[in-house]
Order: structure tokens, then sequence, then C-alpha cells
């Protein structure tokens, strides 16, 4: 009697647990690489990145950027980018096929257009402290969104060259014509980078980094739930700079 109550028990709640169609929120480490080419010609520095990360749920990240900064002043320069990633997760990435779940995105490329202004100032003799502000229109999804990260970097110098540089750094993710909230995303970078020769430098990098994924209206119309899951890791990674 006992068994027949507790199955019927389980029956009666089955599709409280079966109809949950939102993902959950996932915390973990990341690990990865920054790879940083930089060519200075006059008032143009000339500038190629890649970036590649393991990140949560065994997701790969790569990305590809090229462009140009141009020195407006002595303290501002602007600049014009073309960017290249593989695996960036978006909101309605959250779909279902049989059952409803992040899908695979290893493969799939997003292109985006970059527009950079820069200010960098002495702090303090050896301090520098610079605002950085991205602009990036993302083509195929008509997706606008804002990065502005504001941060510290010092150099220690060894016979009036430097011989490290350390930096601190917070990073805002702000959508424009997308999403319903602010922010959906923020870093807090701390790093270092040892002056090998005078091209070559390189070092850890160490960061936080929560993200919000957010419910859309596709995803609300057919399940009418909605969700606001986070998805908090420490990066760990390795960050080379070559400068000529």
């Amino acid at each position: 009697m006992i068994r027949l109550v507790l199955l019927i028990s389980l029956l009666a709640t089955f599709p409280v647990w079966a109809l949950r169609k939102t993902p959950h929120s996932t915390t973990g480490t990341e690990i990865g690489l920054d790879l940083r080419i930089l060519k200075k010609a006059g008032d143009f520095i000339f500038v190629a990145e890649t970036k590649n990360r393991e990140e949560l749920l065994d997701q790969k990240y790569q990305q590809y950027l090229l462009g140009s900064y141009f020195r407006l002043s002595k303290r501002f320069r602007a600049g014009l980018f073309l960017q290249a990633e593989k695996g960036l997760r978006w909101d309605s990435d959250w779909k279902k096929d049989t059952t409803w779940e992040w899908q695979n995105i290893q493969n799939r490329w997003d292109y985006s257009t970059l527009f950079d202004v820069t200010y960098t100032n002495f702090l303090f003799k050896n301090t520098l402290w610079e605002w950085k502000n991205r602009i990036s229109y993302y083509h195929s999804r008509d997706a606008l969104l804002v990065k502005t990260r504001p941060g510290l970097r010092h150099f220690i110098l060894k016979f009036g060259k430097p011989l490290w540089q350390i930096y601190f750094e917070l990073e805002a993710y702000l959508p424009v014509n997308y999403g319903e909230n602010t922010l959906y995303e923020y870093w807090l970078y701390s790093g270092a980078l040892y002056q090998f020769t005078d091209e070559f430098s390189i070092g850890p990098l160490i960061s936080y980094r929560q993200r919000w994924y957010h419910s859309y209206k596709n995803f609300e119309s057919i399940t009418s739930q909605d969700f606001r899951e986070t998805f908090s890791s420490i990066y760990f990674g390795l960050s080379a700079l070559y400068s000529f």
C-alpha cells in the first residue's frame, strides 16, 4: 500500500519537474591563451589579436581581430576593427530539438565591426590609467552593444626600461538594441606582462567573469515561461604581446 501511494505521488508530481524548460545557472573555471601583435607607423597603431578559451559547459571560444588605431591627440586614440568569433553564446542558443538545451555552436562564426575610443593618462610617475570604450555591431544579428573598460597599468622599470607591467581592469557589456536588461556581462581582470625582449612580453592573467542569460520572446511565446540564469567563472590564462 505504501509503495502504491509513493508511486501515485511520483506520477502526480512528474509534470511539475518534467516541464522545466529553462537553463540552470553554472559556475566553474575557464582557461585560455591571448596573443596580440602591434605595429606602430606614425600616428597609426595596427593591431592583430587572437583569443582562445575553454569555457563553461566544455564550450570552445575563438576570436580574431584586425584593424588599426589612429592617435587623435597625446591622450586620445580611435580605432576601427573587424572581428570574427567562433563559439560565442547568445540567449537564443537555448533551444529545443528533442529537449530544451544549449545548442552546439562549436562551428558557428559571428562577424562584427568595432569602433574604439581609448583615453590614457598618467596617474602617478609609472602608473597609467586608461578608459577604453568599444561599440560593436554584429552584422547577421543586427545587434549593437557597448563595452566599457576602465583600468590601471603600473610599470616596473629596470635601467629606465619597462621590466614588468601589472594591470587591473573592469569591463562591462551593455546591449543597446536588444534584451531587457542594462548589464549582460562583466569581467574583473588582473594580470602581469614580463618584458623578455624590447619587442616581446608575456605573463599570467586571471579574471572573474559573470554573465546573465535571459529568456527571449520566441522562448516565452512557446513555453509561457521566462528565465534569468547566471554563469560565473574564474578564468586563468596566458597573455602575450609582440610590439614592433
